[in-house]
């Protein structure tokens, strides 16, 4: 079975880690990389061409939001999930305005990535 390769986004080195330890206790889920701010993420999206990008919202240079909108526009056919700290109905609101596939709190990472994940396997 193919693996599903994963960037994970977030300006905190911490969350990070967190995450991709996460992550790698997932079965066919490879992190394929981290980006650190929005711009960031766009390059490695490019050069690493992930199955699903974990966003953050709140980002120096280019906020999570504006990156998701011009990932979408580039390769629509990435998965795009918006991970945010608060479960902000604007928030949820704008990630649809930018294509974003979904919206998830960080809270409920777990349980929400698993639905990405399994929806991911069956289309690809």
């Amino acid at each position: 079975m193919k693996r599903i390769k994963v960037l994970i986004v977030d300006d905190h080195a911490e969350i990070r880690r967190i995450i991709r330890e996460f992550l790698n206790t997932t079965v066919d889920v490879v992190v394929v990389g981290e980006a650190v701010d929005g711009i960031d993420a766009i390059d490695k999206t490019e050069q690493l061409d992930p199955d699903v990008v974990l966003m953050d919202i709140s980002m120096p240079q280019r906020d999570g939001l504006e990156a998701t909108r011009i990932i979408k526009e580039r390769w629509p056919a990435k998965t795009v999930v918006i991970a945010s700290m608060h479960d902000n109905p604007q928030y949820r609101k704008r990630a649809e305005e930018v294509k974003a596939d979904k919206f998830i709190t960080k809270s409920s990472l777990k349980p929400g990535l698993e639905a990405v994940f399994r929806r991911s396997v069956e289309t690809h």
